[in-house]
């Protein structure tokens, strides 16, 4: 049972490359709630934040005793990821929209895994991965984008998707299938807004300024 509330906006930081662009950097400022992933907490603590809660196994966290205003949920499981307990937690207490920072930049196989993590939780939670370049996200659907000229713009398929299509974007797609492939990397807005419209569930890369 937590003794503090999960308040929205929610942010998540894992334990990769700890948030340098002026983007991750605010949402954290804007943050409620913080959840740090076990040893993610230390970086934050250096940053000169304390995390609402510190969930995981425990094995990389350092000077526990220094979290005086962290709630600690010790989840000892080695069946699946830190950043899954985070998740599998947020839905529990009825969390259904989080946002995601330090997912990438120092293990490979983890920013792929946390990745592919943003199509299995899809139906279950709303998750915006932000990175110091990109904001990563799950799409099924027609969605439009705020957008801005130039910006680029990539989607990918991990599982085969049978009709893409695309407004907005320099280079359209109409009723385009799609497999794990780069065909659709490096695309680019050509103005405020963009639409894409997909059967099945694509990853979506939109680049900061």
């Amino acid at each position: 049972m937590t003794l503090k509330k999960l308040v929205n906006p929610i942010v998540i930081i894992a334990n990769g490359k700890y948030p340098s662009h002026p983007y991750p950097i605010e949402i954290i400022d804007k943050a409620k709630t913080i959840i740090c992933t076990d040893g993610s907490a230390n970086k934050l603590k250096n940053h000169g934040f304390d995390p609402t809660f510190v969930i995981g196994d425990m094995d990389s966290i350092k000077n526990i005793q220094d979290f005086t205003e962290s709630e600690f949920i010790h989840i000892p499981r080695q069946d699946n990821t830190d950043l899954e307990k985070v998740f599998d937690y947020c839905m529990k207490y009825g969390i259904n929209k989080v946002s995601l920072l330090g997912a990438t930049g120092i293990r490979d196989d983890l920013a792929l895994a946390n990745m592919i993590m943003l199509i299995q939780y899809y139906n279950k939670l709303k998750i915006r991965m932000v990175t110091d370049i990109y904001t990563i996200e799950c799409i099924k659907g027609k969605h439009t984008f705020s957008s801005f000229p130039q910006q680029t713009i990539s989607l990918m398929a991990v599982y085969r998707v049978k009709s893409v299509t695309t407004k907005g974007l320099k280079f359209s797609l109409k009723k385009q299938s799609m497999i794990a492939s780069g065909m659709g990397i490096s695309n680019l807005a050509i103005g405020n807004q963009f639409t894409i419209n997909s059967s099945g569930k694509l990853l979506l890369f939109r680049r900061h300024k």
